[in-house]
């Protein structure tokens, strides 16, 4: 790399941080934005002592203002179009568009059972004539919109296909970035011609692909379709889940690297045919191009393939290129031509990715090469160096999207490597020759998909390990974090043959690594949190908070789950220090066997327990203790809480009496205390313990009246009562129960009932540690593994 390869790369980033700020904040701050970056290169300019380094910050500042001159137009398109939008929705007006499709219609893949009804696609909105209520507009620039259809619409909406023209008619909502069309009517648009051949072919190659995986597992035919073409249609949202956590959720989003596969595919064999260079390169650039059709326009696909255009037109005309400058080439015509793609997150992170490759990984290598006194080879340290640096890069921006990094990104990244490209490439061949031979190919998909289950497998593994889901603030504070903490590194890998780096690194770690440092890093779970669903195994803990906005918090604990190490560790993820009540629900050890982490500064101001008299010989000693009965209550402003069961001993034994084939044993569980829990915005949970049917039946004929989130009784045991559960109505269901348990829990029927009142479901051995933030209670996030 020389310093004519870095000329590009300044004046580009500039124009692209332009982009981005007026994409996402409007087109008057991107104005801003080049007024302050002309004022400071003019500053330099002045205060400057040499005419070299004068003239060329002049030079980059010429770029800057070419490149503005096309994107400051393009940032006001945009900004017109986003305001027809918001006047839509604002006035609750009909609109009338065209779309292109960016992938085809699915079900939703996750929310409220009536939620999942009907169907959604992404698309981006066609630049031309649209009706906005009555009037007749005229959209200036794209827009990514969220299409979603139910009913008849819904039937409509599946026919269109990834890269198809369909005319909408529909209802708008804007939440922050993302626009939603909620679509009444939807017409595809048939195109004729060429462009309607070429779709007819590539969507027809696409269901050959998957008619020959599906014979395969659903996760692992979507796995190698998404590695081969993009198309991830089947795989369960917890794997998906899973994969982001692991940081490889890349290898299901066409990119660099497949291009790179691509034409090494094509390139090798024609070299050892002896296939002349030019020829070679034109064949080369030939299935790239119809890669890039099939694969779609996926962003990552975008920024991949139009930096291969100068690579290969340099290397046809004989002369060196330099991926660097093809890279800040790239990133500027984007940024000036569509830069809401080159806003996008996949446009960010293939980017980013690349250009930390480019720029940071030689030197990485070399610093590990040093440090290991040379024992580690150049290609040994370029493995470990390009996955380091390319997550490292992309880490900002995955902490805007969820406020959590992986101990174990980089290893799963470099143990993977070796599976993705023969899986690619075997994938690849399948779709070739399954247009000819059907048999042969899902013979091939079969192989491929080898390497897919292995994938799967290293990805749920590092899942399962300690330090798969560290918490880091949200937001801006969390991007500043990691940034510093990178240009630490930065230094330090710099400034490696100084002692006193040395020194000052080696100190560091121990500090860090020293036992107990963890929790006084600056690390959290994200947003203030209202409730947490502790993942405990086959146990309940469940904690709750008022919202921030109503005071200093207090925290109430019900239940402590069977192991103290389980609810500590929660604890200790979820800062909690102290804890003002602790309701034990029923003496059962499911329930009470955690309590020995509740010590010191945890140690519970006051105790709830059953009014059983064994219930006393499982709460925690030395601490004030109320046997809570019907309408014993607790307050604090922000969050009150109410006993609604049992109203005595006496109710549990009768109850228990009564059960058939329910219970297990004795009364504990009948006695089980269910509480209610009422927030200050009118946020309404009960919690049923372990209750049995026959309890809940005399529950029910309390009227405990509608709640918004139901603790579900006894891990989702087959033994509901479902009147019961009909009258809450829940929006929100929890189901705090062990993974592989012998119980079977939850059960179908269980679960086939909260369903059917569209309740979304929580399990903390799908979802792990589960929390409700104070700023959107309606988006639980996981942030503790599955147990």
């Amino acid at each position: 790399m020389t310093q004519a390869d870095l000329r590009l790369l300044p004046g580009a980033t500039c124009v692209w941080a332009l982009a981005v700020l007026g994409i996402t904040a409007g087109a008057a701050a991107a104005v801003a934005g080049a007024a302050v970056l002309v004022a400071l290169a003019l500053t330099a300019v002045t205060l400057t002592g040499s005419p070299r380094t004068a003239r060329s910050i002049v030079a980059h500042l010429g770029i800057v203002v070419l490149a503005g001159a096309l994107l400051f137009p393009a940032l006001q398109r945009h900004d017109s179009t986003a305001a027809a939008v918001e006047l839509a929705e604002q006035e609750g007006l009909i609109v009338e568009l065209t779309v292109v499709a960016t992938a085809d219609p699915a079900p939703p893949g996750g929310g409220p059972s009536w939620a999942l009804e009907g169907q959604q696609m992404t698309a981006r909105t066609v630049r031309g004539p649209a009706r906005v209520g009555r009037n007749a507009v005229v959209l200036p620039a794209s827009l990514p919109v969220l299409v979603r259809a139910a009913g008849e619409s819904a039937h409509d909406l599946a026919r269109v296909r990834d890269g198809d023209l369909a005319h909408l008619r529909g209802r708008v909502a804007v939440s922050g970035s993302l626009v939603i069309l909620r679509a009444s009517e939807v017409r595809p648009v048939a195109q004729a011609g060429l462009s309607g051949a070429a779709l007819s072919v590539r969507h027809s190659l696409r269901r050959q692909a998957r008619q020959a995986t599906s014979h395969l597992p659903s996760d692992e035919a979507a796995l190698v379709r998404g590695m081969t073409l993009g198309d991830t249609r089947g795989m369960g949202e917890q794997t998906e889940e899973i994969m982001r956590r692991a940081g490889i959720s890349h290898l299901v989003a066409v990119s660099g690297a497949n291009i790179a596969l691509v034409l090494a595919a094509v390139l090798g064999p024609l070299l050892l045919c002896g296939v002349r260079r030019r020829p070679r390169l034109l064949v080369a650039g030939s299935v790239v191009a119809g890669y890039v059709w099939l694969v779609g326009d996926e962003p990552s696909v975008q920024r991949a393939a139009t930096m291969a255009v100068p690579l290969l037109a340099a290397r046809f005309a004989g002369v060196r290129a330099s991926p660097i400058a093809a890279l800040a080439l790239t990133v500027a015509l984007w940024s000036v031509l569509d830069p809401v793609t080159a806003a996008s997150i996949g446009f960010l992170l293939s980017a980013l990715a690349t250009a930390a490759i480019l720029l940071a990984a030689p030197r990485l290598a070399t610093a590990l090469e040093e440090l290991s006194s040379n024992r580690l080879g150049r290609t040994a340290a370029l493995v470990l160096a390009v996955p380091l640096v390319a997550q490292l890069a992309c880490t900002p921006v995955l902490i805007l999207l969820t406020p959590e990094v992986s101990a174990w990104s980089v290893p799963v990244n470099m143990l993977v490597g070796p599976l993705v490209g023969p899986s690619t490439v075997i994938g690849l061949l399948a779709l070739v020759i399954g247009t000819a031979w059907p048999a042969a190919a899902a013979l091939l998909w079969t192989l491929a998909a080898g390497g897919a289950h292995l994938v799967l497998l290293i990805a749920r593994a590092a899942d399962a390990l300690p330090g798969s889901r560290i918490p880091v603030p949200a937001g801006v504070t969390g991007v500043l974090l990691v940034l510093a903490v990178l240009l630490a590194a930065a230094i330090a890998v710099a400034a490696r043959r100084l002692p006193l780096t040395r020194w000052a690194v080696a100190a560091l770690l121990v500090a860090v690594l020293a036992p107990g440092a963890g929790r006084l890093l600056p690390l959290s779970t994200g947003p203030e949190w209202t409730l947490a669903l502790c993942a405990v195994g086959q146990g309940d803990a469940l904690l709750l908070r008022p919202h921030p906005d109503d005071g200093p918090g207090s925290t109430v604990l019900i239940d402590t789950g069977p192991d103290p190490a389980m609810l500590r560790s929660c604890l200790d993820r979820l800062q909690v220090r102290e804890i003002d009540l602790l309701v034990l629900t029923h003496p059962h050890q499911d329930h009470t066997g955690g309590r020995a982490a509740l010590t010191g500064r945890r140690t519970p101001q006051r105790q709830w327990i059953c009014p059983l008299p064994e219930a006393a010989s499982e709460s925690v000693t030395r601490v004030p203790t109320t046997v809570a009965t019907t309408g014993e209550t607790w307050q604090h402003p922000g969050l009150a809480l109410r006993v609604l069961w049992p109203g005595s001993a006496e109710d549990a034994r009768r109850a228990a009496a009564a059960e058939h084939g329910g219970g297990e044993g004795d009364a504990a569980n009948d006695c089980s205390i269910v509480l209610e829990a009422l927030w200050g915005d009118g946020t309404r949970l009960v919690s049923l313990g372990d209750l049995e049917p026959t309890a809940q039946q005399e529950l029910a004929a309390l009227r405990p009246g509608p709640a918004d989130i139901v603790k579900v009784a006894h891990h989702g045991s087959r033994f509901q009562h479902a009147p019961l559960y009909r009258q809450l109505g829940p929006a929100l269901a929890l189901v705090p129960v062990g993974r592989e348990n012998d119980f079977g829990h939850p059960t179908e029927e269980a679960l086939g009932l909260l369903h059917t009142l569209g309740a979304q479901v929580l399990r903390t051995d799908v979802h792990g540690t589960v929390v409700l933030p104070a700023g959107d209670a309606a988006a639980p996030r996981s942030v503790g593994r599955a147990r």
